[in-house]
């Protein structure tokens, strides 16, 4: 176990991944450490093995619960906070998100992002797939019905979202992940390395709030 002290920093440890290869291996701020909790290594059934009967529909249930744990990308209490105020503010108020961003886009802050880790592999891979599933899950999966005619505005021209939106809908799409990564083709190991790196996506994000976030129109 390594570990080191910054003044301004703090306790960084140098961290390796299960299943990665060793170029992957990094320091990282404690801030951005995901306790890994051995009970939900555990992998998602296939139809192959998901038989009848009472016990096994119970243990099927326990196995989804579990993977569910392990996909799950906590967010910080300012993030959910500003969730919540979006939804009583659009849904309630009739209020809508400034459109196009005039800065800090979710292009924009994942290269912010990718220039803070100095662009190591494999950061720039994990922001561009956040890239794609921003573009084709938008309007599937994160506009409020309030913000549909919006969307269809802003996104003429062929326009693609990331250079639309900002963090507001962004923080939407982690909450959204664990309903897309079950789908990808992930080893149980480099889906738990996956996770906590998104987490300290998630983390930047959130100590950058004061700037990403804008006021309702």
């Amino acid at each position: 176990e390594k570990t080191m002290f910054e003044s301004k920093l703090g306790w960084k440890y140098f961290v390796h991944y299960m299943g990665w290869n060793k170029k992957y291996d990094e320091w990282m701020q404690y801030a951005s450490l995901k306790k890994f909790d051995e009970s939900v290594k555990i992998t998602k059934p296939t139809r192959a093995n998901q038989g009848g009967g009472q016990q096994k529909k119970r243990r099927k249930t326990e196995v989804d619960e579990d993977y569910d744990i392990m996909v799950k990308i906590p967010l910080p209490t300012l993030l959910k906070n500003k969730l919540v105020a979006e939804w009583d503010a659009i849904t309630r108020e009739g209020k809508l998100i400034p459109l196009p961003k005039k800065e800090y886009t979710v292009a924009q802050i994942l290269e912010e992002f990718n220039d803070l880790v100095d662009r190591r592999e494999p950061w720039p891979e994990i922001t561009d797939g956040l890239r794609t599933y921003f573009n084709k899950t938008l309007k599937a999966m994160l506009l409020y019905p309030e913000e549909r005619k919006q969307s269809e505005e802003v996104l003429k021209n062929g326009k693609l979202p990331q250079d639309v939106y900002g963090v507001e809908h962004l923080v939407r799409l982690f909450l959204k992940l664990p309903d897309i990564l079950p789908f990808t083709n992930l080893d149980e190991e480099s889906l738990v390395a996956l996770v906590a790196r998104l987490q300290s996506i998630v983390t930047f994000i959130k100590d950058n709030g004061n700037a990403f976030y804008t006021d309702f129109e």
